[in-house]
């Protein structure tokens, strides 16, 4: 007799389920995880009796309408009939799987297989399933045997490229998913896959070709858009991705991935023009909570610039305001572009003309408070404007009159408030646009706002958030004293001016250590590191926080202790990291050179900005080292010689002229360095394009530090061999610089990078403009 042949596929899979579904399972599918595929028993055996056939339909319709619970009730009902009845433990096996219950599911696929062993089907589905144990050589020998039995078996091809690229082995994976392509011509994930292995061969071209012609199969394939996008931005075609990336994000706008590659596009570009759409869209990535503004800063004015009335306004930034300026129809129009207001509420705006357009705005309302109130829109523009004084600390100038008028509207509240009176909204949230409320004697009877209130978010950032850091303050402990003079003078900075004050910042997607260092852009050579499962992680001089949160989101199952001076930064740290609800990150104060107290190890040890700042880099370079396991990981960040030529500048700008660094003596010091710059001076100019200058605690850091040391690469490449670190490669704000760097030295040597790195940057000195940052390794013993 011959048996029935079984042709049946889950309908849901491809037809009944909802779109998010859809998405999620080929999300899966192109991240080395496999779909499994329900089709019949090929092999010859006898027919079942006909009570079996209709049970078996009844199981496969129950299955096919996503109740697997009711499926499996029925397979396990013909098994109770038949225990031996292969196509019944076929599709329990696949139902299992689906259900999570993996053991059971190898139970039944292997027991199918043992009564019908030609099974191609069988043979993947139980790969598949070996995979997703994290048994991966039982994985591919099932593989193998599928694609044994049926040569022009394009899914276990498929299957097997996802499991051999997965472990490195990129050529053989390579091969598997081109002979995937070359039995399916039209298989867009194949042909995806093909792309992303030779996006990790630095193949940018070649993988930009095969992404093409996956989207040409599949137009509205978000993954497959942003898969696209990234490679053309590898090739430095921005406007070309950013128009992919925009439709990913709109096919898929709850898809982090897509965000994520929109976000690293626009933040290397300069926008020839804007749109409304283009604002939304930027908009967007503005107010996510897990991305960091400060990045999008310069491409949002970029964009703005193109405004018509926004361009007009600050062509006429420079012209003085007299205090009868009619400044309700400026006012008007910066209030309607809702990107720039959220803009000033999220960082501190680095732009020379936008700061003396709001100088001036702030000027002219001041004024105008002596007079009378304030109409609703400009009420919400000074709320809007307190913000963004707030987390620029106040870095825009105050002249004579200012002062007199600002001295008088402070006595005017505080003798409204002794008296009882109401005090309209408008002049506290005036103040709050030169001073921090939480400094004034009467902010207790600042009436209470609500959540969608103009006043709101002057009120909790200025009031509620210093009250709670001030709390937490006394929660962190403390390694051991503060004895070094450096140190405590860097401490006192920092107490001061915690650096820098942020409003949110990125949270990335945790991956396995190799896979973010051995991936494109870094690319890293690793092979012989094993990750441990559960990563401690130390960040040396983790600030206001910013760092140590991306470290600890940054790696799978890692711990961070994060360690600072100021308990300033800390307790800005401990509130914004309870903020984003993150567990795994502790706060601890202290020294670098007393970190042999802490007791223990690490795996990971990142360092970025801190060792210039102390009398001896290489004394606190070596305490890390100790503190680092053999084999472990160390990411440093040391200041540029040749990348700070501006700074240096400014630092002896800063001595000639005697200023001071008290908040009065660094804005006064601001206003002269621009004039300079603006008589000429090419490294002032410089120095005024950073946005560092446009806030207080970063301009302190940059140009006022008390201790600073700078570096050349010769003297890393010193620094690491009286350590005993090996240099595994620097990390770049943006990813074309190392796809230069690779492509003008194919192959180079490690013992030549460094060399090879150091010629780089004598032809693009501005290539480490912010500051070296590279990692290196402890070796194992």
């Amino acid at each position: 007799m011959t048996a029935t042949l079984y042709k049946w596929t889950f309908k849901k899979t491809r037809h009944q389920m909802n779109r998010s579904e859809r998405r999620r399972n080929e999300k899966k599918s192109t991240s080395g995880s496999s779909k499994l595929s329900a089709r019949s028993l090929r092999a010859s055996m006898p027919a079942p009796s006909v009570e079996i056939q209709q049970l078996i339909a009844a199981g496969k319709q129950h299955h096919s309408s996503g109740n697997l619970s009711k499926a499996l009730e029925v397979y396990k009902h013909i098994l109770a009939i038949d225990p031996k009845q292969p196509t019944a433990l076929y599709l329990a096996g696949i139902a299992l799987h689906q259900a999570g219950q993996h053991a059971k599911a190898i139970e039944c696929l292997q027991g199918s297989l043992s009564i019908f062993p030609d099974n191609p089907e069988a043979y993947n589905n139980l790969g598949v399933v070996f995979n997703t144990t994290g048994n991966t050589a039982a994985a591919e020998e099932c593989y193998r045997r599928a694609i044994a039995l049926k040569p022009e078996y394009a899914a276990a091809y498929k299957n097997l490229g996802a499991l051999l690229a997965s472990a490195d082995k990129l050529d053989a994976g390579l091969e598997c998913y081109r002979k995937t392509v070359s039995i399916a011509p039209n298989h867009a994930e194949g042909l995806k896959a093909i792309g992303e292995i030779l996006i990790k061969q630095q193949k940018y071209d070649h993988a930009l070709e095969s992404f093409l012609k996956a989207r040409a199969i599949s137009p509205t394939d978000a993954d497959i858009l942003t898969s696209t996008g990234i490679a053309l931005q590898y090739l430095s075609r921005h406007q070309e991705a950013l128009k992919l990336h925009s439709q990913a994000v709109n096919f898929q706008p709850d898809n982090d991935r897509h965000w994520d590659a929109f976000r690293d596009c626009v933040a290397g570009m300069s926008f020839s023009g804007t749109s409304d759409g283009l604002e939304q869209s930027l908009l967007a990535l503005l107010d996510k909570q897990d991305m960091s503004p400060a990045s999008l800063m310069f491409p949002i004015i970029s964009a703005l610039r193109h405004r018509s009335e926004f361009s007009r306004l600050l062509d006429n930034a420079d012209k003085a305001i007299v205090e009868d300026f009619p400044i309700q129809d400026d006012i008007k129009i910066l209030s309607q572009i809702t990107l720039f207001m959220r803009l000033m509420t999220k960082v501190p705006v680095a732009d020379l003309r936008i700061e003396r357009l709001l100088t001036n705005l702030r000027r002219a309302l001041l004024a105008r408070a002596c007079c009378g109130e304030h109409n609703d829109q400009e009420i919400n523009f000074i709320s809007v404007l307190a913000q963004q004084c707030f987390i620029n600390e106040y870095a825009y100038a105050v002249d004579a009159k200012e002062q007199e008028h600002l001295k008088n509207l402070k006595q005017k509240v505080e003798g409204l408030f002794a008296q009882g009176k109401a005090v309209s909204k408008d002049l506290w949230l005036l103040i709050a646009c030169y001073e921090p409320l939480n400094t004034m004697p009467w902010k207790s009877q600042i009436p209470q706002t609500k959540d969608n209130d103009e006043g709101a978010a002057v009120y909790r950032l200025q009031i509620t958030e210093p009250e709670t850091e001030k709390t937490l303050r006394k929660s962190i402990p403390q390694i051991a004293d503060i004895e070094d003079a450096t140190s405590q003078n860097v401490r006192a900075q920092y107490e001061e001016n915690p650096y820098p004050r942020w409003i949110h910042t990125s949270h990335l997607t945790p991956k396995p250590v190799k896979d973010v260092l051995c991936a494109p852009p870094l690319s890293f050579k690793l092979d012989d590191y094993t990750a441990p499962e559960n990563p401690e992680t130390l960040v040396a001089g983790c600030g206001t926080g910013q760092h140590a949160i991306q470290a600890a989101s940054r790696f799978v199952n890692t711990k961070v202790t994060a360690v600072d001076l100021s308990l300033g930064s800390l307790s800005y740290a401990l509130r914004k990291t309870r903020e984003a609800g993150i567990k795994n990150l502790e706060y601890i104060q202290g020294d670098i050179l007393k970190l042999d107290k802490i007791g223990k190890q690490f795996d990971m040890i990142e360092c970025g900005g801190v060792l210039h700042h102390m009398a001896d880099p290489l004394a606190g370079w070596k305490v890390l080292v100790d503190l680092l396991r053999d084999g472990g990981l160390m990411k440093i960040g040391l200041y540029s010689e040749k990348g700070r030529p501006d700074i240096i500048a400014a630092r002896k700008f800063i001595e000639q002229g005697g200023y001071g660094s008290s908040a009065e003596e660094m804005r006064r010091c601001r206003q002269d360095i621009i004039a300079a710059a603006e008589k000429g001076d090419p490294q002032l100019i410089q120095l005024c394009m950073r946005g560092d200058f446009y806030s207080l605690s970063p301009c302190r850091d940059l140009i006022f530090h008390v201790q600073e040391h700078r570096f050349t690469i010769p003297e890393i490449a010193s620094a690491l061999d009286k350590l005993g670190l090996e240099f595994l490669g620097f990390e770049t704000p943006t990813p074309q610089t190392l796809i230069q760097f690779r492509k003008e030295n194919p192959n180079c040597p490690e013992s030549l990078q460094l060399d090879r790195w150091c010629r780089f940057e004598e032809r693009f000195p501005d290539t480490f403009r912010g500051m070296y940052q590279f990692w290196c390794r402890k070796p194992a013993r």
